[in-house]
């Protein structure tokens, strides 16, 4: 019985690997002025599986793919919402209370650890131009600091400041890939680390607790 489980465990284990270890590859073009209009595409192992979105004019063309053969993704009808009684919300203050208490400066370096590692994993390649601006001058002079970040010992993203008024008016292309394994290992690693570790670990043994006592009681 045990050699059967352990053939079991092993095959799964072999399926998922297979699932996980092709990488998937992802490219995308467009333009946002007045409208959006842009060409994507996401490839799975070299192009068994594939999705492609295409939008022009305001109309959305979306197909999936299997090893070359394409089907066009049929167009749901929009329902019209049902209406519902208003309700109020309820509090949540003593819930952003103990989120708010784990923030400290380990927990933003871990935040800023995963998010270098994501953005490394994606092997992007970025090609993005024109100009941005909105209402408030001090957002898009926090949004320039933000480019000039990500733009760090690059020339990929050319994007001008405007501060006199809100434009919107940028084209490019963003292409890339990344293994499905690796996401999940940098995920993991993160949940894993003390100070993330410190918010959910004491609310799986506290429920444990619970479920104890009901059982005892």
């Amino acid at each position: 019985m045990s050699e059967v489980l352990i053939c079991i465990l092993l095959t799964l284990g072999a399926l998922l690997g297979l699932i996980l270890l092709p990488p998937i590859h992802f490219d995308v073009s467009g333009e946002y002025a007045e409208s959006l209009n842009l060409q994507g595409r996401v490839r799975w192992a070299g192009g068994w599986l594939s999705f492609e979105i295409i939008r022009g004019q305001g109309i959305y063309q979306c197909s999936l793919g299997f090893l070359g053969l394409k089907k066009a993704i049929p167009k749901s009808e929009k329902k019209t919402p049902s209406q519902k009684k208003p309700h109020t919300r309820k509090r949540r203050s003593s819930a952003n209370g103990n989120i708010l208490s784990f923030v400290n400066p380990q927990l933003f370096f871990a935040v800023k650890d995963v998010l270098f590692k994501l953005v490394q994993s994606l092997h992007l390649d970025l090609n993005l131009s024109g100009t941005y601006g909105f209402d408030d001058p001090s957002l898009t002079g926090v949004t320039m600091g933000v480019i000039a970040t990500l733009n760090r010992g690059s020339n990929a993203i050319d994007l001008n400041p405007d501060f006199t008024k809100a434009v919107v008016d940028i084209r490019g292309r963003i292409r890339g890939w990344v293994s499905p394994l690796q996401i999940i290992a940098i995920c993991v690693g993160f949940f894993l680390k003390k100070p993330v570790r410190a918010i959910w670990w004491p609310k799986i043994k506290f429920r444990k607790k619970q479920k104890e006592a009901v059982q005892y009681a």
